[in-house]
C-alpha cells in the first residue's frame, strides 16, 4: 500500500497547497544579484498586476524605495529600470558596448523580423544606422535645404489653420498630416493634399498601430495571452494592420526603383531617402561586398523613419498649443520677441534661431513638460554584466526612466510647473543642463533629432507671429492630463487660432 493512500483527503489538500506554495516561490524568487525591487510576484504575470496603465507614479515610488537602479519581472522578462541621469548615462554611454541592443519582444519582432533601425541590433543596425544618417546628411538634414523644405510645409499648414476663421477646431490631425509630410518629402520626395483620401487613410492607419500596440504590450511579457480564442488583446491585429502601412511604401519604392537606374550613380545628389537608400544598395552589389541593405530593411528603415517622425514631433506640437492656453503670457512674450526679430512680413528662419532664445526655451521646455517619449525606447543587454555592483543577465530588457529625469525636483526645482525662463541665465541667454535629454543618449540616441528640433521651431515661430491662441470658450481651459501610451498624448482639445493679420 502506498503512502497516498494512507493519507486522508484533508492532509492531501494542505500537502498540495504547500507544493504549489514552494513552487510559486522558487519561480517568482529573485536570484542574487539582482538590483532590488518589488517583493515576491504572482506566477506568470510576476509583477505586471502592479504597474497601472500610466506607471510613471509608480516608477517614482519604486526609485523612491530602491534607488536610481531597480529590477521587475513582468511576465518572462526581466526589466532592470534606470530612474536618474546618472545612472541612465552610465549605462547608455559608459556601457554602450553592452547596453546598445533592442529587446526581442512577440509583437515587434512580427513586425520587424529583424529589420530596420528601431528593432535591430548588432550588424544589421549598425549598417543601417549609419547608412541612413549617411543618406539624410546628404539631404541636407540640419542644414537650411531642409528647413526651407519645412517652410513650404508650413505655409500649407499655416493656411489650412485659416480657413477655419478662428472658430474652435481640432488641430490634431492637421497637425499629424503636416508633419507627416515633411517625413514624405524626406522618403520619398512627395508632399501630399491634406484632403488626399488615400494619404488621410495611412495617417488613420497609423493612429490604429500605436494604439494597437499600447493594448498589445502585455503579449509581449505573456506570449500565451496571444493564443486565448477572440484575441481578446487584439495582437493578431498588429501585423495585419503594419501591412497597410509597407503596402503604402511598397508603393513608392517600386516608382523608385524604376527610376534609379536613370540616374547617374557615381554623383553624390541624393534628392529623397529611397533614392539614396537604393543607390547605396545597387554600389554595395556592384562592389560583391556582404552587406544587409536590401528592400526589406529600407521598406522596415522608411517605416521606422515615418512612424517615429511622425508621432513625437506632432505629439510635442499639440503639447505646446495646448501650454498656450494655459500659460497666454509665454505665448505673448514669444510674440513680441519674434516681431522684434522677424516682423510681420516675412517666415521666420533658421537663421533667426539665435536671436530668439525665449521661443527656443519654450520650445525646450515643451520637451520637459510634455514628457512626449517617457520611457524613452526599451534597450537590452548583450551580454551578463556588473553594472553599479548588480549582476544583470544577458537580454535584460533595459528601461531609461526619462520621465524621472525631466521631471526631478532635485534637478529642475519647479518641474510641476511649465516655465521656459528655467533654461535662460541672467544674461539673457540660453542655458542647456546636461539633464535635459528628451532624445534619449548614446549610440541609439534618437535618429531624427536635429530635424525634430528644426521643426519644432519653425513651426512654433510661425505659427505664434501668425496666430493669438485662445481657448474654445472663454474661462473653459482643455485638460492638461495626457494619455499614456507608445508616447505620452494630450486628450482630444479645441483651440482658437485668432489671425494676427
Amino acid at each position: 500500500m502506498s503512502v497516498l493512500t494512507t493519507l486522508d483527503p484533508t492532509s492531501l489538500l494542505v500537502g498540495g497547497a504547500v507544493l504549489l506554495c514552494l513552487l510559486w516561490r522558487l519561480s517568482t524568487r529573485r536570484p542574487p544579484g539582482l538590483p532590488p525591487g518589488p517583493g515576491p510576484a504572482l506566477p506568470l504575470l510576476r509583477h505586471l498586476h502592479l504597474m497601472p496603465k500610466d506607471p510613471r507614479a509608480q516608477l517614482w515610488t519604486w526609485r523612491r524605495q530602491y534607488g536610481d537602479v531597480f529590477s521587475l519581472y513582468m511576465g518572462g522578462k526581466l526589466v532592470v529600470v534606470l530612474a536618474s541621469y546618472s545612472a541612465i548615462r552610465e549605462a547608455l554611454v559608459t556601457f554602450a558596448d553592452v547596453f546598445s541592443d533592442r529587446p526581442h519582444l512577440l509583437i515587434m519582432d512580427q513586425i520587424a523580423k529583424n529589420k530596420g533601425i528601431s528593432c535591430t541590433s548588432g550588424p544589421t543596425w549598425k549598417e543601417q544606422r549609419k547608412t541612413s544618417l549617411k543618406i539624410l546628411r546628404a539631404m541636407g538634414m540640419g542644414k537650411n535645404v531642409l528647413a526651407e523644405k519645412i517652410q513650404e510645409e508650413i505655409t500649407h499648414y499655416i493656411r489650412t489653420i485659416k480657413d477655419h476663421q478662428g472658430a474652435p477646431v481640432d488641430v490634431f490631425r492637421m497637425t499629424q498630416i503636416s508633419i507627416s509630410n515633411n517625413i514624405c518629402s524626406i522618403i520619398w520626395g512627395k508632399r501630399f493634399d491634406y484632403q488626399d483620401p488615400e494619404f488621410i487613410s495611412y495617417i488613420e492607419c497609423i493612429d490604429r498601430n500605436f494604439k494597437l500596440l499600447s493594448g498589445t504590450a502585455i503579449v509581449n511579457f505573456v506570449p500565451a495571452l496571444g493564443s486565448i480564442p477572440g484575441d481578446p488583446f487584439k495582437s493578431r491585429d498588429v501585423p495585419a494592420s503594419y501591412d497597410s502601412v509597407f503596402a503604402f511604401i511598397a508603393k513608392h519604392m517600386a516608382d523608385h526603383r524604376r527610376s534609379v537606374g536613370e540616374h547617374n550613380q557615381d554623383t553624390e545628389e541624393c534628392t529623397d531617402f529611397l533614392y539614396g537608400y537604393l543607390r547605396q544598395m545597387q554600389k554595395a552589389q556592384k562592389a560583391d561586398v556582404s552587406t544587409t541593405l536590401d528592400e526589406k530593411n529600407l521598406k522596415m528603415c522608411a517605416a521606422d523613419l515615418f512612424l517615429a517622425g511622425t508621432e513625437t514631433t506632432s505629439t510635442a506640437i499639440l503639447w505646446a498649443l495646448l501650454f498656450f492656453l494655459h500659460h497666454p503670457h509665454v505665448q505673448d512674450t514669444c510674440f513680441q520677441e519674434i516681431s522684434d526679430v522677424v516682423g510681420p512680413d516675412r517666415l521666420p528662419a533658421m537663421s533667426d534661431r539665435p536671436k530668439l532664445p525665449y521661443l527656443e526655451a519654450t520650445t525646450w521646455e515643451v520637451l520637459r513638460k510634455g514628457d512626449v517619449v517617457p520611457l524613452s525606447v526599451w534597450h537590452a543587454s548583450a551580454a551578463d554584466v556588473t553594472f553599479r555592483g548588480y549582476v544583470i543577465p544577458k537580454d535584460t530588457i533595459i528601461t531609461p526612466d526619462l520621465n524621472c529625469v525631466l521631471q526631478d525636483p532635485e534637478i529642475w526645482g519647479d518641474p510641476e510647473n511649465f516655465r521656459p525662463e528655467r533654461f535662460i541665465d541672467f544674461d539673457g541667454k540660453l542655458t542647456r543642463p546636461e539633464e535635459f535629454v528628451p532624445f534619449s543618449m548614446g549610440r541609439r540616441v534618437c535618429l531624427g533629432e536635429s530635424l525634430a528640433r528644426m521643426e519644432l521651431f519653425l513651426y512654433l515661430a510661425t505659427l505664434i507671429q501668425h496666430f493669438r491662441f485662445l481657448p474654445p470658450e472663454e474661462g473653459k481651459l482643455p485638460s492638461l492630463e495626457g494619455t499614456f501610451g507608445m508616447t505620452y498624448t494630450p486628450q482630444a482639445y479645441t483651440i482658437r487660432a485668432v489671425p494676427r493679420m
